[in-house]
């Protein structure tokens, strides 16, 4: 009788589940979009990308961000973006509303120093130096680091 009862109630709770949200029009699919998006909007930060280092000093990179966006097919869509940048110190390059961030800067020049650093809001997130000459620097950014 007991193990009756323990089947009679599994299946009442199995049949609400399946049954409540069709008869009390509940949209599950904007349930399901607008949690992801929440979650996303958890994830996304503005980073800013400071290029600083020795006064003047010539520098070549690029930098990659990712985003992501809610997609009704897969759940979630990322793209990412790249941007060749060159120029002399100090330079920086903001984002917004991205998931991660990451890039590789070079010096043009023998002497000198570079130094990049990854900025989420005011905290220092990732941060990196050379002083060898034509040297090479990589940065990156997770939101949750």
């Amino acid at each position: 009788m007991k193990r009756l009862l323990l089947i009679i109630s599994i299946l009442a709770l199995v049949l609400t589940l399946v049954l409540l949200p069709i008869g009390c029009g509940i949209d599950v699919e904007s349930m399901i979009r607008d949690n992801i998006e929440d979650a996303l909007e958890g994830l996304s930060a503005d980073y800013t990308i400071k290029v600083g280092g020795t006064e003047g000093l010539n520098f070549s990179g690029e930098y990659v961000v990712v985003s992501a966006a809610y997609d009704p097919e897969t759940w979630v869509v990322f793209s990412s973006d790249s941007y060749d940048v060159t120029g002399n110190v100090s330079k920086q390059y903001t984002v917004e509303d991205v998931i991660s961030v990451g890039g590789m800067f070079q010096k043009q020049a023998v002497n000198g120093t570079l130094e990049v650093e990854i900025w989420r809001g005011g905290d220092l997130i990732d941060s990196a130096l050379t002083t060898v000459p034509w040297g090479a620097v990589l940065i990156t950014a997770i939101e949750g680091d």
